[in-house]
Formats: C-alpha cells, sequence, structure tokens
C-alpha cells in the first residue's frame, strides 16, 4: 500500500461516495475506484460494502482507517514543517507606518524579541499603499496599518482595534485653549500632512470636501518627524493619530467633532499562507492591543 492508495482509501471512507472522493481529490472518478480495487485485492480483504450509489465500510476497512488515518496526519505535520523550512521561516517580514510605528516597534524589538528570540522581526517602515504593494508582490509577510471601512480588495483584515485621528497644533496656539475643534475651526489653519501613501490624508480631504471647504496645505510629507517638527516649530498644524503624540513633544492633540476614526489591524494577501511565526506574531499583536 501506498501513500495515495491510504489517502484515495481515507477520502471515499470519509465521502462514503466515490465521485465526491474524486471531486475532492481532483482526479477522475475511474482512477478512485480502480484504486479501490487494486487495494482490495492487495490487501485481500472487502473493504467496503456497496449500497446503491453509497459505500459504506466494513469491518475490515474501518480497521484500516483506524491504522492510517494517524500516518496521514503525520505526513500531513511532516509537510507543513518541510513548508516552514522551504519558506526561511522564523524570518517575518512586517511593514509599520510611522504612527503605529510608535507605539508597536519598540514592543516588536523589545518584549517579542524577548520572548520569541528564535523568530526575527524584519521592520519595514512605510505608508498603507506601499505596503498593500509589496503584499500582493509578496515582499512582506504582513502588514500594520489603519484603514477605511472601503478598504482594498484581494487583502484579509484582521481588525485589532480604533484609531482616533486628532487635530494636532504648537501650545502657543490660540485653538489649543480649545478641548475639541470642528473642521470649520480650522478651515483657514496652514497644515502640513503625511503624504498620499496614507489613508489619514485622504480622510482628512474627505472631511474637508464634505463639509465644503480645501484645506490649506503647506507640505506634505512621508515622515512623522517631519511633520511634528513643523508644528513644534509653529509652522503649521496637522492631523495625527491620538498615539502619534508623545508626552514631550510640545503639541496637544484635539479631538475632532464629528470624531474622527481610523480602523487599526494586520493585513495579509488573500490565498496565502500563514506560518506558523506569523500566527505567534498576530497572537501577540492581538494581546498588545486589547
Amino acid at each position: 500500500m501506498n501513500v495515495i492508495q491510504m489517502r484515495y482509501f481515507y477520502e471515499v471512507c470519509r465521502w462514503q461516495n466515490i465521485t465526491k472522493a474524486a471531486e475532492n481529490l481532483h482526479v477522475s472518478q475511474p482512477t478512485i475506484s480502480v484504486a479501490m480495487q487494486s487495494l482490495e485485492a492487495e490487501t485481500g480483504l472487502n473493504l467496503f460494502r456497496r449500497n446503491g450509489k453509497k459505500i459504506l465500510i466494513s469491518k475490515d476497512g474501518n480497521i484500516l482507517l483506524a491504522r492510517i488515518r494517524p500516518i496521514l496526519e503525520q505526513l500531513d505535520h511532516l509537510e507543513q514543517e518541510l513548508g516552514d523550512m522551504a519558506h526561511k521561516r522564523n524570518h517575518i517580514r512586517v511593514a509599520l507606518p510611522p504612527q503605529i510605528g510608535i507605539r508597536i516597534a519598540p514592543l516588536l524589538l523589545g518584549k517579542f524579541r524577548q520572548d520569541h528570540p528564535e523568530i526575527t522581526v524584519e521592520i519595514i517602515e512605510t505608508g498603507p499603499v506601499n505596503s498593500l504593494r509589496m503584499l500582493k508582490d509578496e515582499k512582506l509577510d504582513l502588514a500594520l496599518m489603519n484603514y477605511t471601512a472601503d478598504c482594498e480588495d484581494g487583502f484579509i483584515y484582521r481588525k485589532l482595534g480604533v484609531a482616533e485621528c486628532c487635530f494636532c497644533t504648537h501650545l502657543s496656539s490660540p485653538l489649543a485653549k480649545q478641548q475639541v475643534i470642528t473642521i470649520e475651526d480650522v478651515k483657514d489653519e496652514p497644515l502640513v500632512l503625511l503624504d498620499s501613501t496614507f489613508n489619514l490624508t485622504h480622510l482628512v480631504h474627505q472631511i474637508f470636501m464634505k463639509h465644503g471647504f480645501k484645506s490649506n496645505v503647506l507640505h506634505y510629507s512621508p515622515y512623522l518627524h517631519t511633520v511634528r517638527n513643523l508644528v513644534s516649530q509653529k509652522i503649521a498644524s496637522t492631523f495625527l493619530i491620538k498615539h502619534a503624540i508623545l508626552p514631550d513633544d510640545d503639541i496637544i492633540a484635539l479631538s475632532v467633532k464629528p470624531p474622527l476614526y481610523l480602523d487599526t489591524g494586520i493585513v495579509t494577501k488573500k490565498g496565502r499562507q500563514i506560518y506558523s511565526d506569523e500566527r505567534i506574531l498576530i497572537d501577540f499583536l492581538k494581546k498588545s492591543f486589547v
């Protein structure tokens, strides 16, 4: 008896129907029928009893099934381990946008690295648009990002939480005295924003357009530190995720009315296998966002 016969036999027992077994195995029905006849001839056992189109497993068939099931499970486990080795597992490429990176990068390079020294995490700092492109080209294993409800197809989104988008300005700004601001309050305010590869920037422009205003943007930058520095230097204000502002920054984050939110989550390419080391990292990130 070879492995192929074992798999064919297992599927016939599972479905109790040769046609369904053949469909699941992506082979022809005669292939399964001939294989089962050969197996009965080789073993000298009557493995099945036929009842019309339905196939019933005989006593000998059940004994054989009980013996080969753990063998097939071990083979499946071996194939998974070989797949991990072939894909150089234990090295995960993760994209982090700057605003999420402020919170998550220390956790990945600190606690996660301490808890799982066998797993290497390579962090690529980039925005959501570039992250999706790299995921599609399989230059990344997974990405963390902020996204809106109308997210791009072809990916799986695992929501971790919700991020509040705030209006951020320098402490000496007259607006800093307000606890909450409206878009009308800041319609003429000079702004510096993250560039168009960030979903937050698209959200800000949508909100301004919805209220009938044109945003007064002085500069777009791909770098969070540039945006924060221009705000600290009292040159402009900005919109950022609330936790992107650190305690030592001379910047205040004000809630917007009505509030602005982006979902935060883990994104992977649809149809791509999630390996064991990646599952460990995903579980770690889920717990970190509790």
